[in-house]
Order: structure tokens, then sequence, then C-alpha cells
């Protein structure tokens, strides 16, 4: 009894995840939250060490959106890839190295499988019986189109 409702939200959560760029957005959350942990300062701090401290806040926070973009419109997989990557480079430059070359070599790694990600065509849906003539005739005549007049201003 218990099993059965396990079992199909285990399979909801598998069709979720194999329908968009997972692993790349993961990839990206896990390189923000490691330049985080990795600066482990207070924010007051930071913010008065200056452009190196806040920099890897920003980058940070960046690079956890674009995960979650990714997960969220997978049709945007190559933009939020390729940023994924600038935004990388950039920390790598402007925020103590990147999470110390980590959260730099995550970001790009994840930024790559989502830029490199492919749509996987969903399986046909299974016919649900036959139709009526009156039904058939109907949705024959929906899918005919119909011109439009010329446009006059």
């Amino acid at each position: 009894m218990l099993l059965s409702p396990l079992r199909r939200s285990w399979e909801a959560w598998s069709r979720w995840r194999r329908r968009r760029p997972f692993s790349g957005g993961l990839l990206m959350i896990l390189a923000g939250i490691e330049m985080v942990l990795i600066a482990g300062l207070p924010v007051e701090l930071m913010v008065y060490l200056g452009v190196g401290s806040v920099s890897t806040l920003l980058f940070a926070g960046m690079l956890v959106v674009l995960g979650l973009i990714t997960w969220c419109t997978p049709n945007q997989h190559v933009i939020t890839g390729s940023l994924a990557g600038f935004v990388a480079l950039g920390a790598l430059v402007l925020s103590n190295l990147g999470g110390l070359v980590i959260g730099t070599l995550l970001a790009l790694a994840g930024g790559g499988l989502a830029f490199a990600w492919r749509p996987v065509a969903r399986p046909p849906r299974r016919k649900r019986g036959r139709r009526g003539k009156g039904e058939a005739s109907r949705t024959r005549r929906a899918r005919e189109t119909v011109p439009l007049p010329p446009f006059e201003p």
C-alpha cells in the first residue's frame, strides 16, 4: 500500500529530472554554495573588506540563480550554460580564486553540461479510443486555416 505512492512519486521525479539539464544546474548551484562556504566570513566583514569579498557573494548568488533557471526553464539551457561559464571565469579572477578553484571548476563543468544538453523526445501518447464520425470531422475542420485579410491602415 505504501510502496505504490512512493513509486509514483519517484517516477514523477525521474520524469521531471530527465526532461531538463539537471546535472548542469546542480553543479552550478553547488559551485555557488561552495564559493560562499569557502569565504566563510560574516556579511558585515565582507562589506568592510571590499570588492574581493562582495564579488564572492555576487558571483555565488548568480551561479545559484543560473542553476535554478536552468532547472525551471530548460529551453534557456544555452544562455544559462554560457553565462555560468563567464561567471566562473570572472569568479576565478575576482573572488578568492573562484572558491579556491573548486567553485570555478564546478561552475565550468555545470555550464558545459547545461550548454551541451539536448531535450529528450517524449514518448508518443497512447490512443484513447476510437472517435465518432462527428468528432473526427469537427477536429478536421478545426485544423483548417482561414487566411487573414490584408492589413489596411
